[in-house]
């Protein structure tokens, strides 16, 4: 294993975080404009990439910051990535020291794990950058809840041959991957991380995992990192939207089994109109979130976004959230219906009342 060493490349870590509703990326765009450090998100490999970008995030940059790894500080380079719908990823490029074994390599990944300095520096930036640009976001959010996500990217490793998929037989990749420097791995595990690597030319290799990815790429393109730093914004705004149904079905549950309704009380109406509209916003803004990248051909990047899919388990949010807002759906529905009894029930009360006393002078006369 020490055969292999990293002659260039760097680390990849990303803190992503839901900062609002909405961004107005052109609004956006012109108030960083003053800083000369705002580009567009983009693949640099337009013609084979498969994939369509519905509204191209805004990146800013925020310039190189100390960085603590083990006993040595590094500089960093910090990113800021915004998307329409409201997230907003920070990352932080760590350069990987010239000449690191892949033992190295593993123990920076471990430490990078377990340090809990990286979610302070990213929450910090999140919340001073969310207040920075808060004219820009049409409802400010404060959800706690973040996502986390390493890509070790490897441009140039000496010691391997042709072929980048013979890392699996020359060094413990999947130690990296879930990084573990002590623990020996079942064959199991090996096997699962091994079943999510593919490759475009035999020189590069991608191997994706839950919470982090392995891309060597000789060329220097950013393409698959960009991809799966995309994968992982949906993947955090599934997890906002879901948690969000789950507080506003509980709400509306609660509310309907205390409350009773009378005729001076408009609460049941007030809860159905609440849940349509909670309907209606959410189903909008969850089809922006899935509509944002489109697989439209089988070429490299689109098969890296559909492994990152798979892996990211986009299948189980997506019915998980399709599945609420048909509860949510069929609350208001109910809700309404409610409404509508306890109306029918106070309009034909009323009519009662009002036939009584219409006959209370024929009686009158008939017993005089």
């Amino acid at each position: 294993m020490s055969a292999v060493t990293i002659k260039r490349g760097k680390i990849l870590v990303y803190r992503f975080f839901e900062i609002g509703s909405e961004v107005d990326l052109k609004k956006l765009a012109t108030l960083m404009q003053e800083k000369q450090n705002t580009t567009r998100f983009r693949i640099d490999r337009p013609g084979k990439t498969g994939l369509v970008i519905a509204n191209d995030p805004v990146t800013v940059h925020l310039g190189p910051m100390n960085f603590q790894v083990e006993e040595n500080t590094v500089q960093a380079e910090v990113d800021v990535r915004l998307w329409d719908f409201g997230g907003m990823s920070i990352c932080f490029q760590i350069p990987i020291k010239e000449g690191s074994t892949w033992d190295d390599l593993v123990r920076v990944a471990a430490w990078l794990e377990r340090d809990p300095n990286v979610d302070l520096v990213a929450k910090n930036k999140a919340r001073d950058f969310q207040q920075e640009i808060k004219e820009t976001i049409t409802v400010l959010n404060d959800w706690a809840t973040s996502e986390d996500y390493v890509v070790y990217f490897i441009q140039d490793v000496e010691g391997v041959g042709e072929n980048a998929m013979e890392l699996f037989d020359l060094v413990d990749v999947p130690a990296l991957i879930m990084a573990e420097p002590k623990e020996r791995l079942s064959d199991q595990m090996k096997k699962t991380v091994r079943d999510y690597a593919t490759q475009y030319a035999r020189g590069d290799l991608c191997v994706i995992d839950w919470n982090s990815a392995l891309v060597v790429e000789p060329s220097g393109s950013m393409d698959v990192p960009r991809v799966l730093e995309f994968a992982n914004s949906q993947l955090l705004e599934m997890r906002y939207y879901d948690d969000l149904l789950d507080e506003k079905l509980d709400s509306l549950y609660k509310g309907v089994m205390t409350r009773k309704s009378t005729i001076l009380s408009n609460f049941f109406s007030r809860q159905a109109e609440e849940a349509g509209q909670i309907y209606l916003e959410i189903a909008e803004v969850v089809e922006n979130v899935e509509n944002s990248l489109k697989v439209v051909g089988d070429f490299y990047l689109a098969t890296v976004f559909r492994t990152a899919s798979a892996r990211y388990r986009f299948s189980d949010w997506q019915k998980s959230i399709n599945e609420k807002l048909g509860n949510l759906a069929e609350v208001s529905k109910l809700l309404h219906s409610r409404v509508a009894e306890t109306r029918s029930f106070w309009m034909e009360l009323i009519i009662i009342v009002l036939i009584a006393v219409e006959l209370v002078p024929f009686f009158r006369e008939l017993f005089h």
